[in-house]
């Protein structure tokens, strides 16, 4: 590693290090804060991107998939009941065709209808914190964004193996070579999943074999980045886009080993403390915020996309849970709650661009809108709910 790559990171670490007191004094989400710390950084020359911070950027994206995936305990889908799973059946239906309908209209590109109904538990957590889950739209956009983040991880694969294809010669079995091994791969990885649940429930005690009660030698930590990197590496042997490798041993740690909960904090505070703010870092120093200020077009469609992704949850939640609700500003807290998907957004775009499926400005868009959404829905949930609450008083 050269002088000038070691130089690059000692600067990210000390923006990783300022940005939560920036956070907590603009109030303004951490993440966001993290991707204008970045941008600002390289427009003035503070530090340049290399191959090696390309790198260790990609893996850490793929870390934050593992987190995604940690938030996601499959035996808890039971619990849900079938009332629920019909009304987000309808959610979903809604979305996704409201998405494609804009897409039509306005001649988008196709990856549009994966970003538009994109979800992600980041920000829903973050509102939790703030206002409790007895909340009833909180409650639901709770079990929403579980169901949501899975539907949004398949889109996102299924993205990326419909682009990374000849799309050109869809008739050529280089183009569904990719989706017979993805279904494949999610038939298997689903088989031993069935097995191991059989068998984990026999034996229970054989978990204690991967993640011992005793961490002298950190064994639960070193067996799930063991993990990690295997299903990482098994995905890009077959060809798969390795952010469902990422995203599936985040849902095997929560699901079988949720019981090593002091494991899962410290795997939750590595990934937050470094990987999940360098790429948010690194995310920010693909701007040009040259361009961007000198193209004020660029800002208007980021609004226009964050605008978009709102008006499609707030159709489909006035539809699916309208009734549920009983009023518009508790429906409105919902829809604002869900369409808050920073992480995945950010993630969606720069797969789109390395793609090639959007283009260069529609990437600094759909970064803008991400940021957009992380401040000011925030805000109009803020007044909104204060107002509910003044006007019981």
């Amino acid at each position: 590693m050269h002088n000038t790559e070691i130089v690059t990171f000692s600067i990210v670490a000390i923006l990783i290090v300022i940005s939560p007191y920036i956070s907590r004094f603009s109030r303004i989400p951490v993440s966001v804060v993290e991707i204008l710390l970045g941008a600002f950084a390289c427009y003035f020359g503070i530090f340049k991107g290399s191959e090696t911070f390309n790198i260790v950027a990609h893996t850490s994206f793929l870390y934050l998939m593992l987190l995604a995936g940690m938030e996601v305990d499959l035996r808890g889908f039971g619990k849900l009941g079938n009332v629920f799973y019909k009304k987000a059946v309808l959610y979903f239906i809604i979305l996704y065709i409201s998405a494609g309908a804009i897409v039509l209209i306005f001649r988008l590109e196709w990856i549009y209808i994966a970003i538009f109904p994109v979800m992600s538990l980041g920000m829903i957590v973050t509102l939790i914190r703030d206002y409790g889950k007895d909340e009833k739209w909180l409650d639901i956009a709770l079990k929403i964004g579980i169901v949501g983040e899975l539907v949004s991880i398949t889109a996102l694969v299924i993205v990326q193996n419909g682009y990374s294809q000849n799309t050109d010669n869809m008739n050529s079995w280089a183009f569904y070579k990719a989706f017979v091994f993805l279904a494949i791969f999610v038939l298997a990885f689903l088989i031993i999943f069935r097995v191991s649940r059989v068998i984990f429930w026999w034996k229970p005690t054989l978990k204690l074999w991967f993640m011992p009660t005793d961490n002298s030698s950190n064994q639960d930590i070193r067996f799930s980045f063991m993990l990690f990197f295997i299903l990482i590496g098994i995905t890009s042997l077959m060809d798969i886009e390795d952010v469902l490798g990422a995203f599936l041993a985040g849902m095997v740690i929560a699901t079988f080993f949720g019981y090593k909960q002091d494991m899962i904090h410290k795997l939750n505070d590595i990934g937050f403390g470094f990987f999940v703010p360098l790429f948010f870092i690194y995310v920010g120093s693909t701007l040009n915020l040259e361009e961007i200020f000198e193209n004020k077009q660029v800002v208007m469609n980021g609004i226009f996309i964050a605008c978009g992704m709102l008006f499609v949850r707030l159709l489909a939640a006035n539809i699916a849970f309208g009734v549920y609700f009983k009023n518009l500003k508790n429906t409105t807290l919902f829809a604002l709650s869900d369409c808050m998907p920073l992480t995945f957004l950010v993630a969606i775009a720069k797969i789109g661009l390395d793609l090639q499926a959007i283009t260069q400005s529609q990437y600094y868009s759909l970064i803008i809108a991400a940021t957009f959404e992380g401040i000011f829905f925030t805000i109009f949930i803020k007044i909104i709910f204060y107002s509910i609450k003044n006007h019981k008083k």
